[in-house]
């Protein structure tokens, strides 16, 4: 079970939850229960480009299919 962030759409507090992939759209907000919708914060682990493993972030987001999230 992933750790995944998230942003309330009513009082915009950022908070973290675990919770299965397939649930993400029942979280609720710990502070008003309002709807949450994920968020993407940080770096993409995502790259898949070369072997190395040792590519910049910007590199990484070139690639990333949520590059319009960061």
């Amino acid at each position: 079970m992933p750790l995944i962030n998230f942003q309330c759409k009513e009082c915009n507090v950022k908070f973290s939850e675990l919770v299965y992939s397939h649930n993400k759209d029942k979280v609720r907000c710990p502070e008003c229960n309002g709807e949450a919708e994920q968020i993407y914060e940080g770096r993409c682990n995502s790259y898949s480009g070369g072997s190395t493993g040792d590519a910049p972030a910007e590199a990484a987001c070139q690639t990333c299919p949520m590059k319009h999230m960061h």
